[in-house]
């Protein structure tokens, strides 16, 4: 999702933060909201809408009932103020298109879209267990056999994603969804992801899009040459953040955070979460090496070391936890 600029650090823009809220509850405003009605006329006889889910700086995602099918999914919509851009408009379903080439059980699948009214939108499947975002609110820790579960399968999607040249650009627990049915985490939103081609001609040029609390020092410098390790630098951040219970850089002002990322080092694992398996809090800190040519050289090594001290899913015991938690 789209995000303003704020003040540069090294002479590139760093995005402010955006907010996307943990499923809010449906106000007046947003039932009579602009692309709410447009998004109804547009689907009528194929969605109804339920409910909000989230909401962006240029999309927002709706609950609908696919009546054709007989099943909840989710739907993107382009917000009316972009939707009148061209850049805009191609910048969304280029999203749609990049997405839907993604065929992973950990990445979100896309199942259509098109125009509503006016406005671009594509569908998505539904995941009915929130966002890791909710969770962390509710359990701000998490114990080594959960944290390296989740790390370990949204490192073989990264995978993916990176042997067809998309490179997310933003991972962070709001983007990842929690899957009740089958235990795993879904990676969602590739709002500012790139692609990166064979044919340099084509491939997409690198700015310093995301968000500040997980951007790779190469990210944050806008560097041409990003690639899929800065996603797994991001991955690195998630696992400090859900395994000490905090950030490895804090600040007043995204700048100063961003900053951190790019010239401070980050503290070890092991000495702000003690306990943890030597093999995880080890793989954590070399996600987060400065240097790209220090960290994994790929998703599918990173999960290799996480897989010696995690479960293959979150299992029985966490999927219990999750539904407690969500009652």
């Amino acid at each position: 999702m789209g995000s303003s600029s704020a003040t540069p650090v090294s002479g590139v823009p760093i995005p402010s933060r955006t907010t996307t809220g943990e499923r809010p509850r449906l106000t007046l405003a947003d039932s009579g909201s602009q692309e709410r009605r447009r998004l109804e006329r547009g689907l009528a006889g194929r969605y109804r809408i339920v409910r909000q889910l989230g909401r962006g700086g240029m999309s927002a995602v709706y609950l609908a009932w696919e009546q054709g099918l007989g099943r909840h999914v989710a739907i993107k919509v382009l917000l009316p103020a972009f939707a009148r851009q061209i850049e805009d408009r191609e910048r969304f379903r280029r999203e749609a298109r990049t997405a839907a080439d993604l065929v992973h059980p950990g990445i979100v699948p896309v199942y259509g879209g098109g125009d509503a009214d006016g406005l671009p939108y594509f569908v998505m499947r539904h995941v009915a267990g929130g966002s890791l975002a909710g969770l962390l609110e509710r359990e701000p820790r998490l114990d080594a056999a959960r944290a390296s579960a989740l790390l370990a399968d949204l490192a073989e999607a990264l995978d993916c994603a990176h042997q067809k040249g998309v490179i997310h650009r933003d991972v962070k627990p709001e983007n990842i969804l929690l899957d009740e049915d089958a235990g795993r985490p879904i990676l969602s939103d590739f709002g500012v992801a790139i692609v990166r081609s064979s044919d340099h001609s084509r491939s997409e040029v690198s700015r310093a899009h995301g968000t500040p609390d997980y951007m790779s020092p190469e990210q944050v410098l806008g560097e041409q040459a990003v690639d899929g390790r800065s996603d797994l630098y991001a991955l690195g951040v998630l696992g400090f953040r859900m395994l000490a219970g905090r950030l490895p850089f804090r600040g007043d002002s995204d700048q100063a955070i961003a900053a951190q990322h790019v010239g401070a080092p980050a503290p070890p694992l092991a000495s702000v979460a003690a306990g943890l398996p030597p093999h995880l809090a080890a793989a954590v800190d070399r996600c987060l090496e400065k240097d790209p040519g220090r960290r994994f050289p790929d998703g599918r090594a990173l999960a290799a070391a996480l897989r010696q001290t995690g479960s293959r899913r979150f299992g029985a015991g966490w999927m219990r936890s999750i539904t407690a938690l969500l009652m």
